[in-house]
């Protein structure tokens, strides 16, 4: 299988206890079966530590304190686990994290998730263009190829990030509804409380003003967009939805950002991964509320 990235694919590094967001708190974390093989043979003091704080049931997953940390997440904001028995102890969705992967035909995409604030930041800071390392005859695949229109006008930068995405929309002849965003948003499944204070900010519609300070970490965000989200029209045809909930996502995070400094857009970023993209009831809402 072709395993396909975007060039800067390669800059993250975890930043372990230096992470605001710890991925180790508010998520649980399940454990393939593999990896829970190799803690029951685990023998020692460390042994008994991994049978207290984990549910060895049908689904293995570490169990969370009583402030949703993993128990294995230390005080100074390390891993027990690669501490005590080494980086390759570790579940697959923990080496895994943020990436993310999609499959089309004989091809896997790996990304980065923007719910890491570290991959995040090393996306919407690149001052290059993303580039994918896309082999010529998988550019020839129909959904592929049309992916690579849609990059080309997004990254096209004579034009305002607002225009491009005018031009988007126009390939597919699509616009975006008049809905109440902000009602819409408000009842999506919740995780962090944070996100209500970006949500008030939309409450009066989703229009922005054409400032272009910030186009090119815009650029990335929406070039992730696409990059992320829009092969899965192999499976539910949502062509035109899907790059509708491109823009959508742009312009909401567009609209959040009053400072209109990049520091707050990675945080708008960062919320709206771990709020939305990260469940696949939110994102189907939305797809639902961008049919046309």
């Amino acid at each position: 299988m072709t395993i396909i990235t975007p060039n800067y694919y390669k800059k993250f590094k975890c930043i372990a206890d230096k992470c605001k967001h710890s991925c180790c708190i508010g998520w649980e974390i399940e454990i393939d079966d593999v990896t829970a093989q190799k803690y029951k043979a685990v023998t020692g003091d460390f042994s008994s530590r991994l049978n207290d704080n984990i549910d060895f049931g049908e689904s293995p997953f570490f169990k969370l304190d009583k402030n949703e940390r993993c128990p294995f997440l230390n005080q100074n904001g390390l891993c027990d686990i690669i501490t005590n028995l080494g980086e390759d102890m570790l579940c697959q969705i923990c080496t895994d994290h943020p990436r993310f992967r999609n499959y089309y035909g004989d091809y896997e995409e790996i990304g980065l998730g923007m719910t890491c604030e570290a991959a995040t930041e090393i996306i919407l800071t690149s001052a290059e263009k993303t580039t994918f390392n896309i082999p010529s005859d998988a550019l020839e695949m129909p959904l592929i190829n049309f992916r690579e229109k849609l990059f080309n006008v997004l990254q096209d930068r004579t034009i305002s990030v607002d225009n491009r995405v005018d031009k988007m929309l126009a390939l597919v002849d699509a616009k975006l509804p008049n809905n109440d965003w902000y009602g819409i948003f408000s009842g999506l499944e919740r995780l962090d409380n944070a996100w209500d204070e970006y949500l008030v900010r939309i409450k009066d519609g989703i229009d922005t003003t054409a400032d272009t300070a910030l186009d090119i970490a815009y650029e990335q965000l929406l070039v992730y967009l696409i990059y992320r989200h829009f092969l899965d029209v192999q499976y539910d045809e949502m062509l035109k939805e899907r790059v509708l909930f491109a823009a959508l996502i742009y312009k909401v995070a567009k609209k959040m950002n009053v400072s209109n400094t990049l520091p707050e857009l990675i945080e708008i970023a960062r919320l709206y991964s771990s709020e939305i993209e990260y469940s696949d009831e939110n994102i189907n809402v939305l797809l639902s509320y961008l049919e046309n």
